[in-house]
């Protein structure tokens, strides 16, 4: 949805190029792009074919100095990542492949430090241009040795055989789980993934494959850390661990009355508030769930921002300001995000100062014990998300919801601002926003009733 607006920015660094237009045809791209290299004019969106393959450059620069043309990409992204060097060295190869003299890489990306003055986007302090060429040199040896392993995998491939397995140390092929052809990588023993939920267990499950185990019962228990033995326990019994001593210590300054407390956050690549920075979280709704556990009384109280032209950050902390009774435990889910959400507006807008102060030290994560394995449920395949968990522990889950993901949260609610929807379109995305937010505080209240009633509290 940004990323029209990001690449017009970047494009707008060059103000006289050609630009293959995304309306022609395959065939006409690559023609036109030929024909544009032989005049030697600089090309956004070429589309560069040598052999059987292709590859669209998202700028390529002439550079008459060294009769050369420069490779550029464009990312909305804060650092280099080593996919970016393997995409430049791929489109060097097919661009060298049509005898073109490769002579710089270039990127374009996010300067991650930058404040937004509001208005509009300042290009040349938001936009971080970077000289990859150093790089791409010092690091040739291992692109080279990645383009044969490429090229052998492509031969094979049409050869209509597969070298590699899930069993290899290759970083796309981890796990049976995810493997694209496990008919393939475990033939008659598709079903030992199980084996693969083990918490922490990544390479050494790999390893416990090719030894022959291929369930939670067959790896031998000197195979496996305490937490792995408690995995297997439960799904042999079919019954959850829970460690009673620890929750006991965990939650004993808890408070009569406490609070379960989500939000919702967009965090845009291109700042939309002024004194915001790219990929900030910027809350826009909250779940408060509030229960007091003498009276089993429970409140639900939310806000959504649907002034959708206006910063949200500071009526969605002055609303909880008031919605949050002071003094009483807070749960969250991974509670590091709340707290981030609340300590960056409250710098934003020093008014909330004291409210952070206030708040801090009464927030837990109610998600660290199923992280540390102090309460297991076999339903939960190793897994620790409250998606997971909650439908381990209750009737309620989030299949049934038009919003299930926090991406889809962020990106509906960015619709929203840009405008991309109906009257009536957006009428439902703000009922299913709040659905979605409210299911996750409730969510923890449940969880939370479960943990004192297996302490036979209440």
């Amino acid at each position: 949805m940004e990323w029209g607006d990001f690449l017009q920015l970047c494009r707008n660094q060059f103000p006289t190029s050609a630009t293959i237009d995304k309306t022609m045809d395959r065939e006409e791209s690559f023609l036109k792009t030929k024909e544009w290299i032989l005049e030697k004019k600089s090309i956004f969106h070429a589309h560069l074919r040598y052999k059987h393959f292709v590859s669209t450059v998202e700028y390529l620069e002439y550079d008459p100095e060294r009769d050369g043309w420069i490779l550029w990409d464009f990312r909305p992204i804060g650092s280099i990542k080593q996919d970016i060097l393997r995409s430049f060295y791929f489109h060097k190869q097919v661009a060298e492949g049509m005898s073109l003299n490769i002579v710089g890489y270039k990127l374009i990306r996010i300067q991650t430090k930058y404040l937004f003055p509001g208005d509009s986007i300042t290009p040349e302090d938001y936009l971080l241009t970077e000289d990859i060429t150093p790089r791409m040199e010092s690091e040739a040896g291992t692109r080279e040795e990645e383009w044969k392993q490429f090229q052998e995998e492509v031969e094979r491939t049409n050869e209509q055989t597969v070298r590699f397995s899930f069993l290899d140390s290759k970083r796309s092929c981890r796990s049976l789980k995810t493997c694209l052809s496990p008919s393939h990588c475990a033939e008659g023993k598709e079903n030992a993934k199980e084996i693969f939920d083990f918490r922490d267990s990544s390479e050494l499950a790999k390893q416990w494959f090719a030894l022959g185990y291929h369930s939670y019962e067959t790896v031998p228990d000197s195979e496996l850390t305490p937490i792995q033995k408690i995995q297997k326990q439960a799904h042999l019994t079919g019954k959850t661990y829970f460690d009673r001593n620890t929750f006991e210590n965990y939650l004993t300054n808890v408070t009569k009355t406490v609070a379960f407390l989500d939000f919702e956050s967009i965090n845009p690549y291109i700042p939309l508030y002024p004194n915001t920075r790219p990929f900030q979280h910027i809350p826009y709704l909250y779940s408060l769930h509030i229960w007091d556990t003498e009276n089993d009384t429970l409140t639900h109280k939310t806000y959504l921002h649907e002034d959708l032209g206006t910063d949200p950050r500071f009526p969605v902390l002055a609303q909880l300001q008031k919605d949050l009774p002071e003094g009483i435990t807070i749960f969250s889910f991974s509670d590091f995000f709340e707290k981030l959400i609340i300590q960056e507006t409250a710098a934003a807008f020093p008014e909330f100062l004291e409210f952070w102060e206030r708040v801090k030290s009464l927030f837990i994560d109610l998600a660290m014990p199923f992280k540390k394995l102090w309460i297991y449920h076999p339903g939960q395949n190793g897994k620790a998300s409250l998606k997971e968990i909650l439908p381990c522990f209750s009737t309620e889950s989030h299949g049934g919801l038009s919003i299930r993901e926090g991406q889809d949260a962020n990106y509906q609610y960015l619709r929203l601002i840009k405008k991309q929807v109906t009257a009536e379109e957006k009428k439902r995305v703000l009922e299913d926003l709040k659905a979605y937010c409210k299911l996750d505080s409730y969510g923890l209240f449940l969880i939370y009733r479960m943990l004192l009633e297996r302490l036979s509290v209440i």
